[in-house]
């Protein structure tokens, strides 16, 4: 398919999902000129990268029925290639500062729900969530861990890290990283129905769930994101896995909106310590990570994840894709902002404490092992993080990467 047609079925998709009185007239209209302005600005197509630093959205308890909208909201957060911008973003930096929270209603295959979410103190991730389907799912997290309840097997399965969330809260922090992108693919145009200017941002990437691309719809009067559409796969293409088209933003909640009350008799299973089969690839390469060699897995997992928090110290891009191999797939002025944050009071400047494994399982190269950590911050807050470690025996030789995250940072002090 050539690059034109590929973009007029883009653009016709859009515009199908359009709230309209009539699409058939209004494309006829809108797609010739839309078609056109792209075409006069010759913006190359996104280009998808292979692996990003770990998603911090990860609801994997079987057949969650919420788990579309989980990976929907973390779009937020993740961002490859793009072609230059020409909307300004400093008017919607700006929009958003004052807002803490958000309510949106999302539908996915099989059903909808609403989800709630409310930032940290310092605006830089999310610190509550709740995500309530319409078959009685809710899946929140509440004291550093992670709970979905199956109202079928009256049963809820639980994490004891927040991989659930948005690890770029949805704010100044996020639209200032879009500074960093190396280009950024945008839509600009009209909603036929209301006459509103609209800009469509587009991406496409292989996140730790896999292929995925996302339109997010901003109006540019408001300069506020207005609806999220997500597909499992990189051309758009195909029924979403999730979309919303109703965002409302608010200066904060009450914290009883995040109280899950829960029947009688429930029983709670612990999933297992997981990660996505198509990351184990990027982890494979010998040159990478430290050896494991005469070192139990408890002195190597903490050895290599020191390095790893020495380097984002020290501001040490080499050292970070060594020890972490799937940064390689980000550009470096992205991981410059989001890992290094060197002009963020949020930065990790020590390592207080590294604590025994709490968790372990298994991938296609071996054992994966979950560290527990406390750094400090620039701010003088400290933090509790987890890494996931994979330990590799390559051509007989015993190594370990750090895969990533294990859910959000959780505040302290």
């Amino acid at each position: 398919m050539s690059k034109n047609r590929d973009m007029e079925r883009l653009l016709t998709t859009y515009l199908e999902h359009l709230s309209v009185p009539c699409a058939g007239h209004a494309d006829a209209k809108v797609l010739p000129a839309a078609l056109a302005a792209m075409h006069e600005a010759k913006s190359p197509a996104a280009q998808p990268c292979l692996m990003t630093w770990r998603t911090i959205m990860t609801c994997k308890a079987s057949k969650l029925t919420a788990a579309a909208l989980i990976v929907g909201v973390t779009v937020f957060a993740l961002f490859d290639r793009f072609t230059q911008p020409a909307w300004a973003l400093d008017d919607a930096i700006k929009a958003l500062k004052d807002f803490r929270a958000i309510y949106m209603v999302g539908a996915f295959p099989g059903g909808t729900a609403e989800i709630w979410v409310r930032a940290n103190a310092s605006r830089t991730h999310s610190a509550d969530m709740v995500v309530r389907g319409s078959t009685g799912t809710v899946t929140w997290v509440q004291d550093g861990s992670t709970y979905h309840y199956e109202p079928s097997q009256n049963t809820v399965y639980f994490e004891q890290a927040l991989t659930l969330g948005m690890s770029q809260w949805l704010g100044p922090e996020l639209l200032e990283m879009f500074r960093t992108a190396e280009t950024a693919q945008m839509v600009r145009g009209k909603d036929p129905a209301t006459g509103r200017d609209r800009v469509l941002l587009l991406c496409s990437l292989i996140d730790v769930h896999g292929a995925q691309s996302w339109s997010i719809e901003f109006d540019a009067a408001s300069n506020l994101p207005v609806a999220i559409k997500q597909w499992p796969n990189l051309d758009r293409s195909g029924p979403a896995s999730f979309e919303s088209t109703r965002i409302v933003y608010y200066e904060d909640l009450p914290d009883s909106l995040f109280d899950v009350p829960l029947p009688a008799g429930v029983l709670r299973v612990e999933k297992p310590l997981e990660i996505a089969a198509q990351t184990v690839g990027a982890l494979s390469n010998p040159q990478d990570g430290i050896s494991a060699d005469g070192l139990t897995q408890q002195e190597a997992a903490e050895k290599a994840v020191r390095i790893l928090y020495q380097a984002t110290i020290d501001q040490d891009l080499d050292q970070l894709k060594s020890i972490c191999p799937l940064c390689r797939n980000w550009g470096d002025e992205f991981l410059r902002k989001i890992v290094f944050k060197p002009d963020k009071d949020d930065r990790i400047v020590e390592v207080l404490e590294i604590g025994p494994i709490s968790k372990t399982g298994r991938s296609a190269l071996g054992t994966i092992a979950a560290i527990p950590t406390i750094v400090k911050l620039h701010n003088g807050k400290k933090a509790r993080l987890k890494m996931i470690v994979q330990f590799r025996n390559l051509a007989g030789q015993s190594s370990c990467v750090v895969h990533g995250p294990y859910g959000l940072p959780r505040e302290i002090e």
